[in-house]
Order: C-alpha cells, then structure tokens, then sequence
C-alpha cells in the first residue's frame, strides 16, 4: 500500500515476473536431458540425419569404386618385377589406401557441401567442388619437393579458401575443394609425382560420383521435409504442453524451476522449428505460404501463451483446486478431442478464484486454450481459394533465409560487428568478415607451420588442418576459439577411442573400413551438437589410416596431439590479438540488432492502437528471428565466461526470452482488441498513451546505451496505466489485456535494463496527480543496480 491506495499492477512481484528468474545450475541429469533435446531439435526435418547417412554410403560406396578401378586399372600400382615381392606388396598396398583415401575425401566434401536441390545446381556445385580441388593438387604434388615454397602454398591456399566464401555456398564448397586439395598434395608428395595427377583426378571424380549417387538416392520431395518439420513442431508443442501439465501439478518449488527450465529450451526449438517452417514454405508453396504462415503463427503463439499462463499459474499462490482445473484443461488439449476441451475450458472458469490477479491468469489460461485448440484446427484445414484471395498484398517473405537447410546462426550478427565500428580499441577495424577472416587464417597459418616444422615437419600438416578447421562455420573470436579447443579435446579423447579400436578391429582392411564409416557417421550426425564428435571421428580414421600403413604407434598419436595443439594455440593467439572479433562485441551487437526489432514492433503496435494498420507478423518474426540470433551468439559464451559475467550472461538471456514473450502477446492483444471493435484511439486514453511513449522512450535508452555503453537510465512506465488497468478488468474490456501485457513487457524491460546495469527509475515513487500521467515532472530514481 502507498497512501492507502493498492500497489499498482505493474509494480508489485507478479506471477509472470517468474518467467524472468534465471535458471538454476542444471544437475547432470538434466545436463543429459539438454543435450539429447538439442539432438532432436537441432534436425527438425531429418536433415542432419539423412545427411550422415548419405555422406557415409557415399564414402563406402566411393572406396568400393575406387578399389575396383585400382584393381581393373592398375591405377598407381607399381608394375610386376620391379622390386622385390614383399617391397611391391607393401608399395602397392600403401598406395591403395592413398587412392581410397583421396576417393573417400573427396565423397565426404561432395556429400558436406553440395545442399542445392535441383540437378544443374548439384552438377555445378560439384564441380566446384571437385576441379579446385584437382587443380590445387596437381600444385601441391608440384611444389611439394621444395621446402619453403611448399610451405608457403599451402598457407596462400588457406588464406584464399577462406576469402572466396565471399562468393556463398559456392565460393565456400570451391574454397574447401582447394584446401583439401592442396593439403592432399603436401601430404603425398613423397608418394607421388605430378604424372600421376591424372589417376588422381580419376579417383576423386569416382568420389564425387559415389556422393552424387548417394544424393539423388536421399534425395527427397521438398514437401516431404516440409512435413517432416510440421511432425517436428506439433511433437514440441506437444511436449510443450505436458510440460505446463506437469509444472501446474508440482508442489515443490525447485520441480517448477526445473520444470520452467524445459519450458523455456522447448519455447526456443518450437520457435526455431517455425522459423524454419516458415523459410521453407516460401520455397515450396509460394502461393498460399501468406495464409500457412499466419496459421502456423497463431498456433505457436496459442501454445506458448498456454505454457507462459500455466508457468505463472503454478507460481501465484492459486488454490489446487484451480491448479488442477487447469491442468485438465491443458490435458484435454492435448487428448485433441474439441468437446473435452469445451467441457474443462468451462470448468476452469467455474473454478476461477475471486483473488484478482489469479482470476486475471486463469482468463487468460482458458482464452489461451481456447486459441490453441481452434487454431490446431486451421493448421490441418487446407488452403481455400477465398482465403489465398484474401491474404494477396504481396509475396511471402520469411524473416531468415536457411543456410544449407538451416538457420543463419550468429552469421548475421557478426557480420554486423564486424562492419560495424565498436567502442573498444581494438574494435575500432571494420572490414567485411570474409576479409577479416583471411587475415586471420594468414597469419595463424604461418604461426602453425613455423612452430608445427620446429616439432616435426613431416607431420605438421596436422597443425595446418587444426587451424584451417577452427575457421570454418565460426564467424567471431569466441567461436573459433571454442572451436579450435573442441577439435584438440576431440583429439585427445580420439587417440584413447582409436587405440582401442585398432585392438579390436586387429588392422584388417574390412573391420577398419567398417569402423571408419561408423566413425564418421556419428561424427557428422552429433557435429551440430559439438564439434567434439567430429574431431574424434578424426582421429578414429587416422588411427585405421596409421595400421593400413603399418605406420600405427602410440608415439605417432601423441605427435598428432600435439601438431594439433599447436594449430590450436596458434588460432588463439591470432583470434584474440589480430583484428580481434571479441566476443564482447559481438554479443552487444546481437542485442543491438535485437532491441532494434522490438522497438520496430512496438513502434507498429502503438500505430495500430491509433487506427493505423500496419501488419505486425512480420514484425513479430524479425523478433523471433533476432532473438534465435542472439542465442545462437550467446551459446559459446555461456561455457566461457564465469562469476559475475556469467550470471548477467544468463540473466540477459532468461530475461530476453520473457521480452519476446510479452511483445509477441501484446502484438497479437492489440490486433485481438481491434476485431472486437471495443478499442478506443491510444490518444483518447491518456494514461495509455503517456505509458507507450514513456515505453517507446525507454527501450530507445536501452539502444542508446548498447550502442555508445554509457549507462542511461530506464524510466518504468506502467505506474502510469495502473488504476486503467484496473478499471479495464471491471468492465471487460478487450483492452485490458493490452494494458496488461504493455504493463508486464515493461516489466521484464526494467529486468533487462537492471542486467545491463542501467539505472532504474519509477513514476510511482513521486506522483503529482495529472503532472505525473502527462510525463511532465521527471521521475525520481527508485534503484541503481550495482
């Protein structure tokens, strides 16, 4: 109480307020939970999974044609009579395996690079591919005998296969071709000649042949991946819903905490699934993607508003027997039966309690409900003629376009640093990231083949490799870094794994063929997980490659350790002092980028509430996309940073999550209000119009201090509409949950404002009647984080 008058709404701790609490540390179980969830949702449409599966079988099926044009041609074999019987078998043998390992590389880089989807594109890429590699090859086995030149090629090579993504998927498949390429030449130039380029070309031609097979035999209907991602989204809803069944049952607080935890990794991968949905009907069903996507996005937002009421529900102090109304009606959602739906909506309103608050959460539950269910139903109904007519205004745009099948990652982001001038010294450069990028692979190249020829030069490939492999798919300082430190820990872990094979496996050619496929199955399945996987299925190859060449030894893995550790340290030591990326900056931009979005959405909003219609879903999935963004920027930081860092690192991501939460409500409240007819202009209520302003004003504070890092302040704004609010839900009004979700998003602001360590302040702290609703007295400073 103040003054004997009630705290005002947005004020006070709320039940929603929980959706802001960062998480606790996650239990190992739960650690576990978390990775075999990101298994699943990290491949949505099978992707990954058929991808695996194909780059393995073209791998077998390109050792199998390679050994046969071998044995039919004599490709690379030395004649009968020209050495002694053991030496030719020996001979002969060795270089068997170097033409089953060019065929089986050169299968394995088709299979990865190549995602285009009509055959002309495939063919080109291949070629891409393929010639580059032949190409740089023939210039490696060339150089090769010459020390310092051969050295020297091979770090020209990686500098110009990281430059050339500037070109695209295209110009990153030829860059790679001409990596492996060129390291295929340097390796094998003791083995063979120039002349022998052209039974090389053969066999990696037989390679790419094998991946394309195997391309067109997983080759699927676009429609089929589209609804394989359908499958996807529906189960997560699915199990979104379960979830906020069991948190609306759980009596001990720290089971809703975990409980929460999962809901809130289930809203991200529901979101991210979408997205991905909605990127894909742009390129399969262009005609009615406008009327797909507005329906997919009204059972996303139904299902997450369903989970967010039953979340705060749970938290709210409500009586069981509310609590279990709730969950019935949660339940018959998810038994999919209309009537039963019906039945339990009905009594959770019957059960609503007469507290205010709770009363309020309820409403909104049973509305959400409601929502869900009807728009569970669209979803499954096809497109009608009448509708498509409708919703003509324009094609369809997505708010991301796929990466090779997938979401963009942090690529956006750290483009945008990295053209961006920043605030430290070091992030005064600005260059496009395929220029920085270069620089970078340059100079940490040539630091690894100085220090990989001082330990031992025949085998410093390896290091060359760690340091070309930590740049590829990392765009900023932090990702290479984890990078290249997953790729000597895979290693590590590698040598045990590998060493323990090749004792099981005995060295015979077919058990090693079959450990080497299984091997590289797994790597290339869990890399989207942790790189970790790929590098041990590595080293589980190399250490079959070592026993076919009777070159196995405990001392050559450590040798390879170590190489690789070099390579390791010398891409840390470039990434963190030349024409550094820092994680720091790239981070802030992703805020940026995405308080940038909001502000754009709430801008249309508040049009909207003065009569203005502009459409707010694609607002709200620049949102949406921003934010998967950020998180896939955030996630390398999270394991990197500790104490104090850490814990703001958490807490602006737990409370970014609720933001776009809030936004994404209110956006579809506003448009909600508007259909009723109910909706007075924003003018005409001035607490109303006051809060917007003062809202619009402080998320701007929010960007001003992102983008120059001065502290700013954050004036809260939903005192000004407190005593509205409440006469809204006297009267019913559909405006009320407007002012309510406006009066929550400025809440979980505040929050934000409070992680980034601005300074807060309050109109409720010193009100002046009238003088305090007009925005015409300065509120008074309520907090100052530390």
């Amino acid at each position: 109480m103040r003054d004997g008058r009630a705290e005002p709404a947005g004020l006070a701790r709320t039940a929603d307020d929980e959706l802001t609490q960062p998480p606790r540390a996650p239990t190992p179980r739960a650690s576990f939970r978390d990775a075999a969830d990101r298994l699943v949702g990290a491949d949505p449409g099978l992707t990954q999974l058929r991808t695996a599966l194909q780059v393995v079988l073209g791998i077998g099926v390109a050792l199998v044609l390679v050994y046969l044009f071998v044995r039919l041609t004599g490709a690379l074999q030395l004649p009968a009579g020209s050495s002694a019987e053991p030496v030719l078998s020996a001979t002969n043998h060795e270089l068997l395996v170097v033409s089953l390992l060019c065929g089986g590389l050169a299968a394995m880089m088709a299979g990865l690079s190549v995602y285009d989807r009509t055959l002309r594109c495939q063919v080109r890429s291949m070629l891409l591919v393929a010639l580059p590699m032949v190409a740089a090859m023939a210039l490696g086995l060339l150089v090769g005998p010459y020390r310092v030149p051969s050295l020297a090629f091979l770090v020209g090579v990686m500098a110009l296969a990281v430059y050339v993504r500037r070109f695209g998927p295209g110009g990153f498949g030829a860059g790679m071709g001409a990596f492996i390429g060129a390291f295929l030449g340097f390796l094998l130039h003791t083995d063979l000649g120039l002349g022998d380029t052209g039974w090389i070309a053969a066999e990696l031609g037989l390679g790419v042949l094998a991946a394309q097979v195997m391309r067109f035999a997983f080759s699927r209907p676009p429609e089929r991946t589209l609804a394989r991602m359908r499958r996807s989204q529906v189960a997560r809803a699915r199990r979104l819903l379960a979830l906020s069944v069991g948190v609306l049952g759980e009596e001990d607080e720290r089971g809703i905490r975990r409980l929460e935890e999962r809901m809130r990794r289930q809203l991200v991968r529901l979101n991210e699934t979408t997205l991905m949905i909605d990127a894909e009907l742009a390129e399969v069903r262009p005609r009615t993607a406008v009327v797909e996507a507005q329906r997919l996005f009204d059972a996303e937002l139904a299902v997450s508003n369903s989970a967010r009421f039953a979340s705060a529900l749970a938290t709210s102090g409500a009586p069981p027997a509310v609590r279990r109304a709730a969950a019935a009606a949660l339940s018959a959602l998810l038994d999919g039966d209309p009537p039963s739906v019906s039945r339990a909506v009905a009594a959770l309103r019957t059960a609503m309690p007469a507290r205010c608050r709770a009363s309020v959460l309820v409403s909104r539950l049973a509305a959400s409900v409601e929502l869900c269910a009807q728009a569970r139903d669209q979803v499954t109904r096809p497109v009608r003629d009448d509708e498509v007519a409708a919703a003509a205004g324009g094609d369809f745009t997505p708010a991301v376009k796929l990466v090779n099948g997938w979401l963009p990652g942090s690529t956006p982001v750290s483009a945008e640093a990295s053209t961006s001038r920043g605030r430290g010294l070091l992030d005064r450069a600005t260059m496009p990231p395929y220029v920085r990028a270069t620089i970078q692979v340059a100079v940490a190249g040539t630091l690894a083949v100085v220090a990989g020829d001082a330990l031992s030069g025949p085998r410093l490939y390896w290091a060359v490799l760690a340091t070309f492999l930590a740049f590829v798919a990392a765009t900023n300082s932090a990702e290479q870094v984890r990078r290249a430190l997953f790729r000597v820990g895979g290693t590590a872990i590698g040598i045990v794994v590998g060493a323990l094979l090749v004792h099981l496996t005995g060295g015979s050619y077919l058990p090693s063929v079959a450990t080497v496929v299984v091997a590289m199955f797994f790597g290339i399945y869990l890399i989207r997980i942790n790189y970790t996987f790929m590098a041990i299925a590595i080293t589980v190859t190399v250490a079959q490659l070592y026993v076919q060449l009777e070159e196995f030894s405990w001392q050559l893995l450590l040798l390879r350790l170590a190489e690789t550790a070099i390579g390791v340290a010398a891409v840390v030591v470039t990434v963190l002092l030349i024409v550094p990326l820092r994680p720091q900056r790239v981070l802030t931009t992703g805020m940026l980028l995405w308080i940038c979005a909001l502000r754009r959405l709430l801008e249309a909003v508040f049009v909207r509430l003065d009569g203005r219609r502009e459409p707010l879903r694609p607002l709200v999935r620049d949102v949406d996309a921003a934010y998967a963004a950020l998180v896939a920027t955030a996630t390398p930081l999270r394991g990197a940073t500790f104490g104090r860092n850490h814990s703001q690192l958490t807490e602006v991501l737990c409370v970014s999550s609720a933001v776009r939460q809030y936004a994404r409500s209110l956006a579809a409240q506003a448009e909600e209000a508007e259909a009723d007819g109910e909706i007075l202009p924003r003018a005409d209520i001035g607490p109303l119009w006051a809060a917007s302003e003062q809202l619009r004003r402080s998320v701007d504070e929010i960007g001003h201090h992102l983008a120059t890092g001065e502290r700013g302040r954050y004036v809260r704004s939903s005192a000004l509409v407190a005593f509205v609010l409440d006469d809204l839900r006297l009267r019913s009004s559909p405006l009320s949950n407007v002012v309510s979700d406006l009066t929550m998003l400025d809440g979980a602001l505040a929050r934000l404002a409070a992680a980034l360590r601005m300074e807060l302040a309050d109109y409720d702290t010193d009100r002046r009647g009238d003088d305090a609703v007009g925005l015409r007295d300065e509120p008074s400073v309520k907090a100052s984080p530390p």
